[in-house]
């Protein structure tokens, strides 16, 4: 699909380092700094578009002065033609420009907002891949999703309600203001007066209805979550009987969401009409002022139109502007909860950093300490082994010893507080994390596929492959049986997940994946814990092939994963307690032949 004139020459905003300034509003000076030209064109662009607003009362208080001279002195429209013809042609003018200049406006003003709204989406997207694993400690994926949906959104948001609608009725209010000085500084005098009136009105009502807001905000969250469970519970209440109680409990939820919603509503109509009703008193006093002030001589028949215009127009816009406050509070508060995930430090830096052209798979750990984030306990310590190149290293012990821990560290993705991990000899921290990562794979406990063909799925991310090196990843991951029986092969369409595969082909699919990447070193997190037994020996089968020629690591509670490993570590609370040979570790009769043994008489017992 052929890209337009505006996405070819877009130029993307890298606002993750404005984060770091310590200023309160980085993202508004920011689209300020890279949009000047386009911001200053916009607001010319504003003023011309807008110009009806001011040229037409004031040519229309000159029409009327002008019928009131012509019939006070008797003349005709010949004496007085000029003048008319220009105010008219004035008005006229004013309003058909405003087609062209509106649409010119709009497209500079929204291309200018969709691209600062484009460049911030892809800055977090740029954060959150340049993250190290552990802010995921600190943050759950629903946090994520929100900031990436709803705060971008609600940053969005703010910079449209600012650009579009907040500072164009600063402008339109100034100029309108500057008119009225111009024509009579005593009128200008009682507009002043009606600001503070304006103000007070939006301070009684703007508490009240922010609350009632929020309580209703709250409601319809409630109403959401009980809907999920609903939904989720639906098995048991079923089982139970338990329907007409499910019934209740929404129907106490739904009542509170319409009881809140009629609040809210109550008060924004109250206000609607105070507003209303507000507005008129203003503009019927300041046609009493102007019309005294007509009486007196101090102004002209025709200006007491001109003023009642500007006035109305003024008023609204100064109302309109009280009530945009709140919306541009709330996108402040996105601004500043989207802070808390694009200033975090632990980023995955490669500047500067050692490419290796090849890795041989050494590997060694030097009494390496890692401690998660907010915890008291260290979750690795004193922790040293190493491995051979082609080596089979598997990690064994009770669920939180920190096997997973240790494969994290490996892979890059958590840094250790002290201690040396090295690749070949070169240290991990002197290594381009992005360059190392392409000379290693990962098989996961859960299988990750998406929507698309077998081939896409096993070539995902991958720009240079044949069909050769996909058949042969198919093969040596023992898919060759499931493969062939589908009617179109590798090119048969997964469903979400892969739901139309069973658990065992799906684990096979993800380690083709892994092994198309011809990797140095290999990892597999508890790759068969989740298939029964005859799954499990294709997939072990599978394994096995995968580990010849390169350093593979592996972590297992099934001890016939790990039979054949060179060498077995066991690990509990963070350390090495055991370490050898499977037939070694058995002879000791220590910590890992209890654990054998207690999964030998867990199997006989199923």
């Amino acid at each position: 699909m052929a890209l337009s004139y505006e996405e070819k020459n877009r130029k993307s905003t890298d606002y993750s380092r404005l984060f770091h300034t310590g200023e309160k509003a980085p993202i508004l000076k920011e689209t300020f700094r890279a949009n000047k030209g386009r911001i200053a064109l916009s607001f010319v662009l504003y003023v011309i578009k807008d110009s009806p607003i001011y040229i037409v009362p004031v040519c229309t208080a000159n029409l009327i002065d002008l019928v009131q001279t012509m019939l006070t002195n008797d003349l005709t429209f010949a004496d007085e033609w000029f003048p008319l013809l220009v105010n008219s042609l004035l008005i006229v003018i004013s309003l058909i420009q405003n087609i062209l200049t509106h649409t010119l406006y709009a497209r500079l003003t929204d291309n200018m907002l969709r691209n600062a709204s484009a460049s911030l989406r892809e800055s977090v997207v740029r954060k959150l891949q340049h993250l190290s694993l552990s802010f995921s400690h600190e943050m759950n994926s629903g946090d994520l999703q929100a900031k990436f949906l709803r705060d971008v959104q609600g940053t969005e948001d703010y910079l449209t309600t600012l650009f579009k609608t907040f500072i164009p009725l600063i402008i339109t209010s100034a100029i309108t203001y500057g008119i009225v000085i111009y024509k009579s500084w005593i009128v200008a005098i009682f507009f002043l007066l009606a600001v503070p009136l304006d103000v007070l009105l939006v301070q009684l009502f703007s508490k009240k209805i922010k609350e009632e807001s929020r309580e209703y905000r709250l409601a319809n969250d409630s109403l959401s979550r009980g809907f999920t469970t609903m939904i989720e519970m639906t098995p048991v209440v079923k089982a139970h009987g338990l329907e007409d109680i499910e019934i209740e409990s929404m129907t106490k939820k739904v009542e509170v969401v319409r009881s809140k919603g009629l609040n809210l509503d109550s008060s924004i109509a109250v206000f609607g009409s105070s507003i209303f009703v507000i507005g008129g008193l203003l503009n019927f006093a300041c046609l009493g002022f102007c019309i005294y002030l007509a009486v007196k001589g101090r102004i002209g028949i025709g200006e007491i139109v001109l003023f009642e215009s500007l006035f109305s127009g003024m008023n609204g816009r100064i109302q309109s502007m009280l009530n945009l406050i709140p919306s541009l509070a709330t996108g402040k508060e996105a601004i500043a909860s989207l802070s808390e995930l694009m200033s975090k430090e632990e980023i995955q830096d490669d500047a500067d950093k050692l490419h290796l052209p090849s890795i041989e798979g050494a590997v060694a750990f030097d009494d390496v300490f890692f401690r998660y984030p907010d915890s008291d306990k260290d979750a690795i310590e004193h922790l040293s082994f190493a491995a051979k190149p082609g080596e089979c290293v598997a990690f064994v012990g009770p669920s939180g010893s920190g096997k997973t821990t240790i494969v994290n560290l490996l892979l890059g993705l958590l840094k250790p507080q002290s201690g040396t991990i090295t690749i070949d000899g070169h240290s991990l921290n002197d290594l381009s994390l992005k360059d190392y990562r392409h000379h290693l794979s990962l098989v996961s406990q859960s299988p990750v596929l998406f929507n698309g063909t077998i081939k896409e799925n096993i070539t995902y991310g991958l720009k240079q492959y044949s069909d050769e090196d996909v058949m042969n990843a198919l093969h040596e991951a023992n898919c060759d049986d499931f493969i062939q029986a589908l009617p179109k092969g590798v090119d048969t369409m997964l469903d979400e997940n892969g739901s139309n595969l069973s658990g065992g082909q799906k684990q096979r699919l993800t380690i083709a994946r892994a092994l198309i990447r011809k990797p140095d070193l290999l990892f597999f997190d508890e790759a068969t814990s989740a298939l029964d037994n005859i799954a499990e020996k294709k997939v072990q089968s599978a394994i096995d092939a995968s580990m010849k020629g390169r350093t593979t690591f592996v972590i297992a509670h099934r001890i016939s994963t790990i039979r054949n490993a060179d060498k077995i570590l066991y690990i509990e609370n963070g350390a090495i307690l055991e370490s050898g040979s499977y037939d070694e570790l058995m002879a000791k009769k220590g910590k890992f032949f209890l654990m054998e043994s207690a999964n030998e008489k867990a199997v006989q017992a199923v």
